[in-house]
């Protein structure tokens, strides 16, 4: 597990990424295919950024988190400029205010900037701007232009932040931090503010398409430049810094919105929901999520308690081990359409403490009404592991599977099906699960390892047949980099670079 302090090191750089993206002068904007990188290159960049966001467990794996900030990406892509385009989206478990993009349609969210946002609209103001970045290709523009050095230089640094995790010399984490803020400094004095404003222009038009208010985008970065503090130097919230507002830039985006009356627009009741879900499961040391909805109830009058407050006071009873109390909470609230799954999943995971049997009861009718929804399966599948009985189990793996059959770039569907293999002593299909799920995350070197082992073990024909197949796939897909980055981990016994 990261030190905090080194973690938050690789947190920053990761949106240090994106300012050197955003910030660097390029001369002639020109059109998104002019001057960008290939395909491959993109991949490759693409691809190494996953790897590590999953490696270092940034990435927030809750179902309901994932499904919502997926769904609303790719309603707002389906109205870019670019609805064919490949988009990944990814929120990254910190209280940080940051959001950015990388090739290939990459684009990473800090849950921090998400609480910071007010209403849906604010939050698909900041997806439509970093996905306007994506179908503009600014980063694959300034990747191409950069020097050859840059983007093993940037990749590195986020090595270097786990390096000096191991590191003997209490100077390593100090190092890193000042060569992040020499190249920091570096990029705002090349940076051009002409790829901000094709990304307002660009993604106020996607706002409006898809049907959000298109001042939620100017209303949430003049909320943030009225809190700037006067030395830039102090407390600038990242998005700030990788993402730099004026009163002009903020003028223009509001006059390009231009709200009618008559004008109508359709925000989610979810968004609420959601974001109270993000507020307790965000790593925030300081705060006792029960404590602080405690408060809230206590010093606010019960009717401005919203709907949404009321399900993330329960939610974090639950996770207090305060089921009865969660329950009765819980019981209060007035569901609708929109957020009754959500409420109904809570349910059922408060009964999983409570009374095992009428939690799988309620979860058995959820999945007959969604039966693909990994917002369902996912917690189900928990559920089940952790009851003992061997029926049980069993229902967890065929679940679990189904999963990996329905979603197959999923890394942590597939650790989950490992989970449930080894419950039931098949260890083999555990290993096979494992290094598929290191295959996806592009650490195919890691997965033929596995799969090695497995194959000193007893198999039958068929299972060595399939091993060793997948071996000989994989080994063809293991890069030079990652080889060597293996090797060196296997030689000095220490975990990744």
């Amino acid at each position: 597990m990261f030190k905090i302090k080194n973690r938050i090191l690789l947190l920053l750089l990761l949106g240090m990424q994106a300012t050197l993206a955003n910030d660097f002068n390029l001369p002639d904007l020109g059109t998104p295919s002019d001057s960008s990188l290939s395909p491959i290159k993109e991949k490759e960049i693409r691809d190494d950024i996953i790897n590590q966001i999953y490696e270092y467990d940034l990435v927030m794996l809750d179902p309901i988190i994932a499904d919502y900030m997926e769904k609303l990406g790719f309603r707002l892509a389906a109205h870019s400029e670019n609805p064919q385009a490949p988009f990944d989206f990814f929120i990254v478990n910190d209280s940080s205010i940051n959001a950015s993009t990388y090739p290939g349609g990459l684009i990473i969210f800090f849950s921090g900037l998400f609480l910071r946002t007010e209403n849906e609209s604010e939050l698909a103001g900041v997806m439509a701007h970093e996905i306007a970045h994506a179908t503009q290709r600014h980063m694959s523009r300034f990747y191409a232009n950069a020097k050859k050095n840059t983007i093993p230089l940037i990749l590195g640094l986020v090595a270097a932040a786990v390096a000096a995790q191991h590191s003997d010399s209490p100077d390593a984490p100090i190092a890193l931090a000042t060569t992040a803020t020499a190249l920091n400094q570096q990029s705002m004095i090349n940076f051009t503010r002409a790829h901000e404003y094709e990304a307002d222009r660009v993604g106020i038009d996607t706002l409006k398409k898809a049907k959000f208010n298109p001042l939620g985008m100017a209303d949430f970065f003049e909320k943030l430049m009225r809190e700037k503090p006067l030395d830039e130097r102090y407390h600038l919230p990242e998005y700030l810094r990788t993402h730099p507002l004026s009163i002009n830039r903020v003028t223009e985006a509001k006059n390009r919105a231009k709200v009618h009356p008559t004008d109508t627009f359709v925000e989610l009741e979810t968004y609420d929901f959601v974001k109270e879900r993000l507020r307790v499961f965000t790593k925030v040391i300081e705060i006792d999520n029960a404590s602080y909805y405690k408060k809230l109830f206590k010093d606010t009058p019960s009717n401005d308690i919203t709907q949404a407050q009321i399900y993330g006071y329960a939610l974090s009873l639950y996770h207090s081990h305060e089921n009865d109390m969660a329950l009765k909470i819980l019981n209060t609230i007035k569901s609708t359409s929109q957020t009754s799954l959500i409420i109904a999943i809570l349910h059922a995971n408060i009964y999983s403490e409570i009374d095992i049997d009428k939690s799988k009861v309620l979860f058995q009718k959820l999945i007959k009404i969604y039966p693909d929804s990994p917002v369902v399966i996912d917690p189900f599948i928990h559920m089940l592991i952790k009851s003992g009985d061997y029926k049980n189990k069993e229902k967890a793996r065929n679940l679990a599977r189904r999963l990996v059959e329905l979603y197959p770039q999923k890394p942590n569907y597939y650790q989950l099906l490992a989970i449930a293999n080894q419950n039931l002593g098949k260890s083999i299909e555990a290993n096979e699960a494992l290094a598929t799920k290191e295959h996806i995350i592009h650490n195919n070197y890691r997965a033929v390892r596995v799969l090695k082992n497995t194959l000193k073990s007893e198999l039958d024909y068929y299972q060595r047949a399939r091993i060793e197949a997948k071996i000989i796939e994989y080994e063809n897909l293991i890069t030079d980099k990652e080889r060597h980055r293996e090797i060196l981990e296997e030689k000095t016994g220490q975990r990744r670079f």
